[in-house]
């Protein structure tokens, strides 16, 4: 695969931010203050920190060995295809927990455009899904250009909220944890938050678009963390000043809420518009994403042959099916048990982050030696996050654990030599 060398560092700080910002800055810096009070700010900054090594050991992978197997085939280059096929199996699993949160973030501010009450959030959400799905199957594709713009917008709504907003009394209420108890309110946020850093994997495939990558690259990386982390703390003071957390219905219509404490009922509809078509884009990522997915594990012969056949339009139509049917019963699921959105961030998370330390850990031997500190130091913040995380990690190492297992009973087939599952 041979890369195209045209991004500067502004256009990769620019990719950097929109990587970033989407669904997340919806619902993550109220749930955070629910979480941690006052010591929600320092959370961001500290989970900030653990991001940066990861984010620059995927940056190295990519650029070293680029490959659109992205995470799952640099654990393969060290544990071998089992193990590698075994990350594909992880990755898919996430459907059960993922797409539902943007699908009920979705729903929620839906729910403040028709001013409907909370009782009606599972029946919007379906809806939202139906939509979706209608729209993959029509063979529709999310451009990059929608998806840059939508993420503009959105950057811009925040910018000039901030602007408006009175943030003296928000300051004042920033305070650095200094009791032991402190420090676990603050740690139990991190856990969450990490939520916002997902898609780290996509730095695998910038660092090797660089014009000049060892002087651009560090530029484009830091300075776009540093802009989503900046983003995402202005919105948190401005979630504490204004009040707008709480619980988990407030949580996910916090910035509607917030436009309306700033500008009247009226503009927060329009806003719950806006936000709505965001989240609905961010559903439709996760849908394509996840039925291409499908689609290749089946061509691979990893999941039955009948959910690779194509339509006439080449879309993979029985793979999204499969992931429609799949996404109703985890909503379905959800609304029965009454399960916490911020549960099922965190096993999303703990998927996610343990492909990151199987990457960082085998990028240890693949990077060498003189790169050494950093992989050491990644593994070693993706540890940090596994225990602020704690036992929603379980269903991630019993996916994986179940996995590798199966790939190991399937010795009698010969490995497939080119696994291409990757999801962005």
């Amino acid at each position: 695969m041979h890369y195209q060398r045209t991004l500067g560092p502004i256009r990769g700080m620019a990719m950097t931010v929109t990587t970033f910002v989407g669904t997340g800055l919806m619902i993550l810096p109220a749930m955070s203050v629910a979480q941690a009070g006052s010591f929600a700010f320092y959370a961001w900054l500290m989970t900030a920190v653990i991001i940066i090594p990861i984010a620059f050991v995927f940056a190295l992978m990519g650029s070293r060995f680029p490959s659109a197997g992205g995470a799952a085939h640099y654990i393969g280059k060290t544990l071998g295809a089992k193990a590698e096929r075994a990350a594909g199996w992880l990755f898919l699993s996430i459907l059960f927990v993922g797409p539902a949160v943007a699908i009920k973030v979705a729903a929620a501010y839906l729910a403040v455009l028709l001013d409907w009450p909370a009782d009606t959030i599972f029946a919007l959400s379906l809806a939202t899904l139906v939509g979706m799905l209608i729209f993959s199957v029509a063979g529709l594709r999310h451009s990059a250009n929608f998806q840059t713009a939508v993420v503009v917008c959105l950057i811009s709504a925040i910018i000039t909220l901030f602007w408006l907003s009175d943030l003296h009394v928000a300051t004042l209420a920033i305070h650095l944890p200094s009791q032991p108890n402190d420090l676990d309110t603050m740690l139990l946020a991190t856990g969450t938050i990490f939520w916002c850093f997902l898609g780290i994997e996509v730095m695998a495939h910038m660092g090797a678009e660089f014009k000049q990558p060892e002087r651009d690259f560090p530029i484009a990386l830091l300075g776009g963390i540093s802009l989503v982390v900046l983003l995402y703390l202005a919105t948190v003071l401005m979630v504490a000043r204004y009040q707008v957390y709480g619980d988990e219905l407030t949580n996910s219509q916090s910035l509607a809420l917030l436009v309306g404490a700033l500008l009247g009922e009226n503009t927060q509809r329009w806003f719950a518009l806006g936000a709505y078509i965001i989240a609905f884009s961010n559903v439709g990522t996760y849908i394509l994403g996840f039925a291409r997915m499908v689609q290749t594990m089946s061509t691979q012969k990893a999941l039955p042959s009948f959910f690779g056949i194509l339509s006439e339009r080449g879309t993979p139509i029985r793979a999204v099916a499969l992931v429609g049917a799949i996404s109703a019963l985890s909503l379905l699921a959800i609304e029965v048990f009454g399960t916490q959105m911020e549960w099922l961030i965190e096993m999303t998370n703990g998927a996610f982050l343990l492909i990151y330390t199987l990457t960082c850990a085998t990028a240890i031997k693949t990077l060498g030696s003189k790169l050494r500190w950093l992989t050491v130091l990644a593994t070693i913040s993706c540890g940090a996050m596994i225990f602020f995380i704690g036992q929603n990690m379980l269903f991630a190492l019993t996916v994986f654990v179940v996995a590798l297992g199966w790939e190991h009973l399937k010795t009698q087939h010969p490995p497939l030599c080119n696994d291409k599952i990757h999801v962005q």
